[in-house]
């Protein structure tokens, strides 16, 4: 029997709306270790994917350098920002941080189905060198998420089943 992606997504699903501050969203993924998180609509169909790259490529248009670590700028941990940014000073991370997730969110997003095979999972993710897909059903709402390392866990989980496909 072929492995599925409903047999390896992670469900619940945690999503963040287009109008999340970049502060509120940088903490979820901070709280939770990700990389990367499903935008959903009000009716929570996919609409975007913020990730780490996202955050990265933003804040060093703004700031001129990118920064060593995205999930850190705005918590409350002992890591601290290392960028000169005595010419413009705290303005800089407000402006980071007040930004919303819509203007940076990547809106190209590839999904699959809960019938997509394991291996076309792979190869999806593969050709298109990201580490997440959402998982959803035929009104594209999201049912899971498919992270790298949910696809090694299923490799190791089940070697069999994906081994006769």
């Amino acid at each position: 029997m072929a492995v599925l992606a409903r047999d390896v997504m992670s469900s619940p699903v945690i999503t963040i709306k287009a109008d999340t501050p970049l502060k509120k969203a940088a903490e979820i993924l901070d709280e939770n270790s990700f990389s990367g998180v499903p935008v959903v609509s009000d009716e929570d169909e996919v609409i975007g994917i913020l990730s780490e790259t996202d955050i990265l490529r933003h804040t060093q248009q703004i700031i001129g350098q990118p920064l060593r670590d995205p999930h850190r700028v705005f918590t409350k941990s002992k890591e601290v920002l290392h960028v000169d940014i005595t010419h413009r000073g705290i303005e800089v991370i407000e402006l980071v941080a007040s930004t919303t997730v819509d203007t940076l969110m990547t809106r190209d997003v590839i999904s699959v189905s809960l019938d997509t095979p394991f291996y076309e999972i792979v190869r999806l993710m593969r050709e298109n060198d990201i580490n997440r897909v959402p998982v959803v059903d035929d009104n594209n709402r999201v049912q899971g998420i498919i992270t790298r390392e949910d696809l090694i866990a299923a490799m190791v989980e089940k070697w069999d089943s994906i081994n006769k496909e």
